[in-house]
């Protein structure tokens, strides 16, 4: 038996499921541009932690690609031009991290990321992509500022997966549930599998993901702040799609969500977080800002609803 007559017999058996290997992305089956196109950047890290404001980069990795701006069909991959390189943290990698990443201290050893190659690759694209934005944005923003300026969207948050029928938005789940697998915890691999996934049709509504994905980028959000609420209400908030600001000397803690619907999410949090009227912070988000660690200006909210 042959490895096509097998992988027949497996897809045919509802008892059984195929994976196959995310492969080489000159092996893709991309479309030929018929439209604009666009340039854009998928960004990784592997880093020393998970905390943005103390851990540091261990690995960068960086993948241009180029897709028609009106369809999202991805036309290119210049993996040739793709950056993956090392580089030493200012203080040892713990542990619990090379386990994670399989990256030691003696791999990273003397080793530097060209600032200057990074500007090569990140100016002219018109669009940075990160399969977990809000964590790789504030990462790369804080070694390199060209990331700054520029327009973020993210795999993980701008689709909706759960619309889609898929229970988990971790980039291997979603892999498998398209019949699919990578080599990952690497940089370069795991922007390689974010890529191919973006390639693909939704499992639902069969557009392709990336479209999906910029239609949700270019709404115009907003960012809504529920400050001072009670402890036992951080379930419904979390449930709702809440994230925590610790905050700052200028900023105190608060539980917000970006929403394309603000008026809408005010109304909830009067009617079931704080139970009466009061003033919540609203602030204006530009792609230029969403995901990054400067997401909150240093005066106070542009307005309070």
């Amino acid at each position: 038996m042959n490895l096509n007559e097998a992988e027949r017999l497996i897809g045919e058996n509802p008892n059984y499921r195929l994976l196959r290997r995310v492969q080489a992305s000159n092996l893709w089956s991309l479309a030929k541009a018929e439209g604009e196109t666009r340039r854009a950047v998928l960004v990784d890290t592997e880093t020393t932690g998970l905390d943005t404001e103390t851990d540091e980069v261990i690995e960068l990795a960086l993948l241009p690609f180029e897709y028609e701006r009106d369809t999202g069909r991805i036309v290119s991959v210049d993996e040739a031009s793709a950056l993956s390189s090392f580089r030493e943290p200012s203080f040892p990698i713990p542990a619990e991290a090379t386990k994670l990443n399989h990256i030691s201290n003696e791999m990273v050893r003397g080793h530097a990321i060209d600032a200057a190659r990074v500007s090569a690759i990140i100016e002219p694209a018109q669009l940075i992509i990160a399969h977990n934005a809000g964590f790789d944005r504030p990462m790369v923003e804080k070694h390199w500022p060209i990331f700054q300026d520029k327009h973020w969207a993210c795999s993980f948050i701008d689709i909706d997966w759960k619309a889609q029928g898929v229970g988990s938005a971790k980039l291997d789940y979603l892999l498998y549930a398209q019949g699919w697998f990578h080599d990952g915890h690497r940089a370069l691999s795991d922007a390689l599998a974010t890529l191919f996934l973006l390639s693909l049709p939704l499992p639902q509504s069969k557009d392709i993901a990336l479209a999906s994905l910029l239609a949700s980028a270019r709404r115009p959000l907003r960012a809504v702040r529920a400050e001072e609420t009670a402890f036992e209400q951080r379930a419904a908030l979390k449930a709702r799609g809440y994230r925590w600001d610790e905050g700052s000397s200028k900023r105190p803690k608060a539980w917000w969500i970006m929403t394309d619907d603000a008026d809408g999410e005010v109304a909830w949090l009067r009617a079931e977080i704080y139970r009466n009227h009061r003033e919540i912070p609203v602030i204006n988000v530009p792609a230029t800002r969403r995901y990054s660690a400067r997401l909150w200006p240093d005066e106070p909210a542009t307005n309070k609803a």
